[in-house]
């Protein structure tokens, strides 16, 4: 991961700090992934501030000149996505998060790909 994916993602973590986002969490996806190299994911209190933190998010990237790739979710609060091209930012409210796990799918599927590669680096 460069640089600049790391100094966007530091910049991220603290326009969602600044809207009170809760259990931010980053998973490093980089060479794992051909869609992003980085997750950044978080929970709101509820829809309302969802909505709150993402519009932060979106004007926090726009006045550091990050190119918005797509955004969902906006319209109901519940999962907000937004894609910033090598970062892509997940704001759940507590029940969607808890439903989805993102964290727990991506660690899992990242160890899975570790142990393999081990596994084939010692039959080699």
């Amino acid at each position: 991961m460069g640089d600049s994916t790391k100094e966007k993602i530091e910049i991220i973590i603290e326009a969602l700090e600044a809207k009170k986002a809760e259990n931010i969490s980053c998973i490093d996806v980089h060479g794992k992934s051909t869609i992003t190299d980085a997750f950044i994911i978080c929970n709101g209190s509820g829809e309302l501030q969802n909505r709150a933190i993402a519009e932060h998010v979106i004007e926090v990237a726009k006045s550091n000149k990050y190119i918005i790739m797509g955004k969902e979710g906006m319209e109901n609060g519940k999962w907000v996505l937004i894609d910033l091209g090598d970062v892509i930012v997940h704001i759940f409210n507590s029940a969607s998060r808890n439903f989805y796990k993102i964290e727990e799918l991506w660690t899992k599927n990242l160890n899975k790909q570790g142990i393999e590669q081990n596994e084939n680096q010692e039959n080699n």
